[in-house]
């Protein structure tokens, strides 16, 4: 093949572009930049002159530039039940994922083309906030057994609607509708259809469809009573179609979701997601991620390495412009493995693909922090805040971020009110360990005692008490860091890179513990 090209500064500078320009060619033009699998001192990525070459040779200006991007917004309801907009919302997604898949396509992600529900605001302004140069509205009406959708491709610089189309179906023919929305728009924007077949229907059962995606729609809200109310409808979902892949995934994102934020009931819940994920994939394996879960579960569950890059590669190759593909890859593989420079390109680029997603935002702001990159941490953590000021793990990231950047004051307030409004066991002993770190001794030991009678009665993840022995040196913080791996706590895997523990990584009792992990 060539020369080769054995990171993305060779590549850029073989090209006579950015870094990060040449990084979104490879996720919306298909570029064709090459992942080694696992880790170890080889690069990530690679390409080859000839390759690099032929790229351009095929290529027009038009699409060399970054013009090809597209943001599916909200599709309106027109039944006029608001029960009903999910219904909408769960086409629209269903486009958002059918389109991931075509190359040399860059797609909005569903939190930040679903922040604009209003259609009296100028696609002009929607493009540009969202970086996005080509925009797809539509509208949908259910009428007992019968759907109708409408659909337009309009350009976000000029208004001019380049295609349009109305479909008139049975409800069971939901999926196909879906299908043809996205390949048409695909050959409107002349790009190459999907690399592989797209996947037949999901479920013969609209019921079960219905309950998936009015499940999804929900637990977009992240509030606990939401969470709650999505997990009940992907239950009745799988027990309607015990065959439906999608709710399984669902399921398994929603307890993961749990156990990382401490706000699982049970300890089995992370094997459950574990379980529920096996089973999606199992009955359906061409949904990048719900590949990109089961590589987050291999890697903080099984500390299976490895195997979680492999789940990956197999995400990336089936939704190559998918921001949670990206943000997760970087924060639950790339930054326990300390490949911190990659985790922070990744992270650009999922902030570029979901520019208005508070959570994308903050988990930024958590790879920055481990790059001591303080300053820009606290600001993607400030960003995350405006965007959804009610998510209070948001709020929390943001105060760690101050501290670290050495506003502590306002750091420690800005957690503190975390703490005021809610007592779950892991912001508990977080503050436990910023009393300790303030030298307030006192208040710390009231925490655990706080956690310790939490945990008569209710499950406490044991990352908890290791927050809370850190802030005190106790020596028992080892001690709990053993149980953490045993429970296989999620939160355990950032032992070797988050700067809270750098007090104790010179430890000669940390390496063992890394060493149970595979992170040495």
């Amino acid at each position: 093949m060539g020369e080769r090209l054995d990171s993305w500064k060779d590549i850029a500078v073989y090209l006579g572009r950015e870094v990060r320009t040449v990084q979104r060619w490879a996720v919306a033009r298909s570029l064709p930049v090459h992942r080694h699998p696992g880790g170890g001192r080889r690069p990530r990525v690679f390409s080859h002159k000839a390759e690099i070459d032929a790229w351009m040779q095929a290529g027009t200006p038009e699409r060399l530039d970054d013009s090809v991007s597209v943001a599916v917004l909200p599709f309106l309801n027109l039944a006029g039940s608001p029960e009903d907009q999910y219904f909408g919302d769960g086409l629209a997604d269903d486009v958002i994922n059918a389109l991931v898949r075509v190359p040399g396509l860059r797609v909005t992600a569903r939190t930040s083309s679903f922040a604009f529900t209003r259609r009296d605001q100028n696609v002009r302004e929607i493009g540009a906030k969202l970086g996005a140069t080509w925009l797809i509205e539509g509208s949908v009406r259910r009428d007992r057994c019968r759907v109708r959708v409408s659909a337009q491709l309009i350009n976000a610089s000029s208004g001019f609607h380049a295609w349009s189309e109305c479909y008139e179906r049975e409800l069971t023919d939901i999926f196909a509708i879906q299908d043809e929305i996205a390949r048409s728009i695909a050959g409107a924007l002349k790009l190459k259809l999907f690399p592989d077949p797209m996947p037949g229907r999901p479920t013969g059962d609209p019921v079960a469809h219905d309950l998936w995606m009015k499940g999804r729609s929900i637990s977009q809200r992240f509030t606990p009573a939401a969470l709650a109310e999505a997990r009940d409808c992907y239950e009745a979902a799988i027990a309607r179609d015990p065959r439906f892949a999608r709710p399984y995934f669902g399921l398994a994102e929603l307890l993961f979701y749990g156990v990382q934020f401490g706000l699982a009931t049970s300890p089995d819940d992370a094997s459950r997601a574990r379980d529920a994920i096996t089973t999606s994939l199992a009955l359906d394996d061409s949904f990048g991620e719900a590949h990109a879960l089961s590589g987050v579960l291999r890697g903080v569950l099984d500390y299976d390495w490895p195997g979680a890059e492999a789940a990956f590669h197999r995400a990336f190759e089936l939704s190559p412009g998918s921001a949670n593909v990206l943000i997760q890859h970087a924060w639950f593989y790339l930054v326990p493995r300390m490949r911190v420079p990659e985790a922070i390109d990744e992270a650009e680029q999922a902030v570029a693909l979901d520019p208005l997603a508070p959570f994308t935002r903050g988990r930024f702001g958590n790879v920055l922090q481990v790059a001591r990159q303080y300053a820009r941490a606290a600001e993607e953590c400030r960003e995350a805040v405006r965007l959804a000021p009610e998510l209070w793990w948001l709020h929390w990231f943001y105060g760690f971020a101050l501290i670290l950047q050495g506003k502590r004051a306002e750091g420690f307030e800005q957690c503190r009110s975390v703490y005021d409004q809610i007592h779950q066991p892991l912001v508990v002993g977080g503050m436990a360990l910023l009393y300790g770190l303030s030298r307030r001794g006192a208040k710390a030991r009231q925490l655990l005692a706080e956690l310790q009678d939490m945990s008569e009665t209710t499950h406490v993840p044991p990352m908890a008490f290791v927050f809370a022995y850190l802030g005190l040196g106790d020596d028992r913080v080892f001690e709990w860091l053993d149980k953490a791996i045993d429970a296989r706590d999620p939160v355990v895997t950032h032992l070797p890179s988050m700067p809270l523990y750098d007090g104790i990584r010179d430890d000669p009792r940390c390496r063992p513990l890394l060493a149970r992990m595979h992170l040495v």
